[in-house]
C-alpha cells in the first residue's frame, strides 16, 4: 500500500510543479527539435497546463480517498464517539459531586 501511496505522490508532485514556465520550456524544446510549429505555442502550453490541472486535481482526489481509507481501517474514534464519552463522562462527575 505504501508503494502505490509513493507513486502517486510522486505522479501528483510532477503535475503540481507544473507552470507555464516550465510549459513554454516544454514547447520550446519541441521547436528546437521540429517536432511543431512556433505559432502552436498557446495551444500547447494550455494543453499542457490543462492536463497538469486535471492530473493534479485526479491525485488530490486519490489521495484523500487513500487517506480515508487508511484512517478508516485504524478504527479511531469518530467526533461524535468522543463527544458521546464526554458527555457520558460529564454526568458521572456530576453524579459523584
Amino acid at each position: 500500500m505504501f508503494e502505490a501511496l509513493d507513486k502517486l505522490m510522486l505522479a501528483g508532485l510532477g503535475a503540481i510543479s507544473m507552470t507555464k514556465e516550465r510549459a513554454e520550456k516544454i514547447f520550446d524544446e519541441y521547436v528546437g527539435q521540429g517536432q511543431t510549429a512556433k505559432a502552436n505555442r498557446s495551444g500547447f502550453v494550455k494543453e499542457l497546463m490543462d492536463t497538469a490541472d486535471k492530473t493534479r486535481k485526479d491525485f488530490e482526489k486519490l489521495l484523500a480517498d487513500q487517506i480515508h481509507q487508511t484512517v478508516s481501517k485504524l478504527n479511531f474514534p469518530s467526533r461524535d464517539d468522543l463527544q458521546r464519552i464526554e458527555k457520558k463522562l460529564d454526568q458521572l462527575l456530576e453524579r459523584g459531586r
